[in-house]
């Protein structure tokens, strides 16, 4: 059974200017980065560090390209606390899919593959003893 994807895009306010926040995979990809793992996925709700990162990349003004505009920042204290829970809990949702996917994904890849991964270790124990020392 899979899970529904998280939904693509979430539509906040800065301020009084409405801002739409698509999630991309160059955005995910910068996310993941900065979380690292499944297991950290907290430190976006936590520490202070990530959770400014996380902001940073999903609401920082982007050009065509998506690459930051130099010295364009957008101004947290015009972003409502609901807003930004709401950016928090879109950013949590699509790092859990991603990281959960990918592992899923993994696992099935060894399981597709366990038999030869069998054989390939029971080929690298057979050769242990056959090393050379190295002085």
């Amino acid at each position: 059974m899979t899970s529904p994807s998280p939904v693509p895009t979430i539509n906040i306010k800065i301020g009084e200017n409405p801002v739409e926040v698509t999630m991309y995979f160059g955005r995910l990809d910068e996310l993941a980065e900065v979380v690292g793992s499944f297991e950290r996925l907290p430190d976006v709700d936590f520490d202070a560090a990530t959770r400014q990162a996380v902001m940073d990349i999903c609401l920082a003004p982007r050009d065509e390209r998506g690459r930051r505009i130099e010295g364009e920042t957008v101004n947290l204290h015009q972003l409502t606390v609901e807003d930004g829970e709401a950016v928090l809990d879109f950013v949590k949702d699509h790092l859990s899919d991603f990281f959960l996917g990918r592992l899923e994904k993994h696992l099935r890849s060894l399981a597709a593959n366990g038999e030869r991964l069998t054989n390939v270790g029971s080929s690298l124990n057979g050769l242990a003893g056959s090393a050379s020392e190295t002085p």
